[in-house]
């Protein structure tokens, strides 16, 4: 798992976003922006640079979950896809096996 994390000049955490990567999948997790610091495109930020380090790696699609963040993602180019769907590496993950409830919201984008 690999996290990426903004600081404030004063060393307070500002974000962060996490990626678990299964050969050409990944995991997009745990994307959060301080209140402090929310509404300033953060978290855009944050996820076009685990999107870069991604690609980098050899990662071709992004897959999460959300219960909150639906509208955001979807306007960063991500869509809908069921949840059944998604490479085997990604279904068994603690993620999507029992730490997010089957209400959540599954996304993808291919990079």
């Amino acid at each position: 798992m690999c996290f990426l994390m903004v600081r404030t000049h004063g060393g307070t955490a500002s974000g962060i976003v996490g990626i678990e990567q299964y050969g050409s999948a990944g995991l997009l997790r745990s994307l959060v922006v301080s209140p402090a610091q929310r509404k300033q495109g953060l978290g855009a930020q944050l996820v076009a640079s685990v999107e870069t380090h991604a690609r980098q790696n050899g990662v071709l699609a992004l897959y999460l979950l959300t219960t909150t963040a639906e509208r955001f993602f979807l306007q960063l180019g991500y869509s809908y896809m069921d949840r059944s769907c998604v490479p085997r590496d990604i279904g068994e993950t603690g993620e999507f096996k029992t730490l997010c409830p089957s209400t959540a919201v599954c996304l993808h984008k291919r990079l």
